[in-house]
């Protein structure tokens, strides 16, 4: 996930003053394959949510483009 630059996406950033990050990478990876599952689960809802705003469609295109970068990677 660190290669395909997808890490930032799917987890918060560090902190500057946090002298550790908030997750493992090993952590950052089982959100991932689980946040890719729920977009896959509830694919219908979100497709009529951005129906009713379109205005976050890129958002939604940027969430879909990692989305198929975590599943190429898994």
């Amino acid at each position: 996930m660190r290669k395909k630059q997808v890490h930032e996406y799917v987890s918060r950033r560090k902190e500057p003053k946090k002298k550790y990050r908030r997750r493992s990478t090993f952590g950052v990876g089982l959100d991932g394959e689980k946040w890719v599952n729920y977009l896959e689960q509830y694919s219908d809802e979100v497709e009529q949510l951005m129906k009713l705003a379109p205005n976050k469609r890129r958002f939604y295109q940027q969430g879909m483009r990692t989305a198929t970068l975590i599943q190429s990677i898994s």
